[in-house]
């Protein structure tokens, strides 16, 4: 059982997850800066090069719910410093790549340590702080994210211009290096309880392989053929597989990921719209460095001051949105974040293709505020809806959330760039691709305006935090959407 959260903000813990969330973003927010001279480098078209960022996407979504549940048996502190020695080992391993497999490699065993640091995150902060204050400190984390965010893209334009792209990944190996010299003089590692260790084996390998099938199915469909035998395999298996899974987590005493979660309509509803949240980022995220850079001849440091703009719209709203959360609730500030995020990527459709860096930096920052103010109230929401038994499991579902809204946005940016480069072309830029890039940021428009709406009628006109995280009661009890109650 986890303990209660505390009666005040433990400041000491939260300014060490925010420190590491601030380094972390900041080493991982360079890579697409990068992408197109590691494109070059190797010979492969943009489509290829994806699974430079699919490989960690994918073994990220796979992992996330398995080191959530570990960090319930284990404490959440344990897995959070032993990820980070994983990332940073494997960031050394990504600098060192002599082959574009090497360096895919290299990047999903990156993000198996970034998919225990993920899980986690939430879950020690939870447990710092009351009810009361939940929003006001993943908001703090949030911000830290994208402070992080806001000045990646810059800072891996310099490395990319004046140390070429494998600076990137060395910078990420001295970062996790420090995070780690602070973490472990910070980070409690609660007591081990015996109870604890029941390990769900079975639900770990459904969900993972349900879930690998999916996104591969997605990811390559472009490239394969949506009739072609490989795409309808995988996904098959994958709608096999989820009922499967479903029926044997309600039976299983200590499962993988508890379906009875997603019996609280805010739950599933703040999974839902952080999903379409992060395929809408993450789909422009994609595609404009390769526009800017080839469709707009613009030099990585300039590239990476216009991406700049879009986090640093983030960074600037989300704590303050997080504090706004605890007072208003999250429903209006999710909704209308969301709505914001559409009109910004509507309008730099419609401005497309553009010169100069006014007009898009000006954009993506309506882009990158609207977002800002949705994170915080989305993530209480759906933390706040979990019961303390569960919250390790929580910030594996809210990270997995995450990471498959990124790693759909990448398969769909992937399937854009594969019409515009059909025999894999890297040189030029036909008026064909500024085509599907303006398509592209239309298909994130829609997605910010479904996941409003999701945040606005699934939230309803209740609290989630009025129904403060308890620890389990020891008998079932009913179940009601939002108050969620377990073994």
């Amino acid at each position: 059982m986890q303990p209660p959260p505390t009666a005040q903000i433990d400041w000491t813990l939260l300014g060490a997850v925010a420190l590491g969330a601030l380094l972390s973003s900041m080493t991982a927010s360079v890579i697409n800066v990068a992408l197109p001279d590691i494109a070059r480098e190797f010979h492969v078209d943009p489509s290829r090069i994806a699974w430079v960022v699919l490989a960690f996407l994918l073994t990220v979504t796979v992992l996330l719910l398995l080191a959530g549940r570990l960090g319930d048996m284990i404490g959440p502190g344990r897995v959070y410093l032993l990820g980070f020695t994983v990332f940073g080992i494997a960031s050394l391993g990504s600098a060192l790549a002599p082959t574009e497999l090497m360096l895919v490699a290299s990047r999903a065993a990156q993000a198996i340590g970034s998919a225990m640091v993920m899980a986690t995150a939430p879950a020690l902060l939870t447990q710092s702080a009351p009810a009361h204050r939940r929003g006001f400190t993943l908001g703090f984390m949030s911000t830290a994210v994208y402070v992080g965010l806001a000045i990646g893209p810059p800072v891996g334009g310099e490395l990319v211009r004046w140390l070429g792209w494998r600076s990137v990944f060395f910078s990420m190996a001295i970062v996790s290096a420090i995070v780690l010299s602070v973490a472990f003089r910070i980070v409690p590692r609660s007591p081990v309880v015996k109870q604890r260790h029941r390990f769900d084996p079975v639900g770990a390998i459904l969900i993972g392989v349900g879930t690998l099938s999916f996104l591969l199915a997605c990811t390559r469909g472009p490239d394969w053929g949506w009739f072609h035998p490989a795409t309808i395999g995988l996904t098959v298996t994958a709608v096999a597989l989820l009922p499967v899974f479903v029926l044997f987590e309600l039976r299983h005493p200590a499962p993988t990921l508890d379906p009875r979660l997603f019996r609280s309509v805010v739950f599933s509803s703040a999974a839902l719209a952080a999903v379409l949240n992060y395929i809408t980022v993450f789909l422009a995220l994609y595609l404009l460095p390769f526009a800017l850079r080839d469709g707009q001849q613009m030099p990585p440091s300039m590239v990476g001051r216009v991406l700049a703009a879009q986090a640093a719209g983030m960074a600037l709203f989300t704590f303050t949105s997080g504090w706004l959360s605890d007072k208003l609730g999250p429903r209006g500030l999710a909704a209308g974040g969301m709505l914001v995020t559409a009109v910004g990527m509507l309008g730099l459709s419609l401005s497309w293709p553009t010169t100069g860096v006014t007009t898009p930096m000006f954009w993506l920052f309506i882009c990158g505020a609207g977002t800002g103010v949705f994170i915080s109230p989305n993530s209480s929401a759906l933390m706040g809806s979990a019961p303390a038994s569960q919250q390790g499991s929580a910030g594996g579902v809210m990270a997995l959330a995450r990471t498959l809204g990124m790693a759909l946005g990448v398969a769909v940016a992937s399937g854009i760039f594969a019409t515009a480069f059909p025999e894999g072309h890297v040189e030029g830029w036909p008026e064909s691709a500024n085509s599907v890039v303006r398509l592209g940021l239309q298909i994130s428009a829609a997605c910010s305006t479904i996941a409003a709406l999701v945040s606005f009628f699934g939230y309803g006109r209740s609290d989630p935090l009025a129904h403060p995280l308890e620890s389990p009661a020891p008998t079932p009890e009913p179940m009601v959407p939002g108050n969620i109650k377990t073994k």
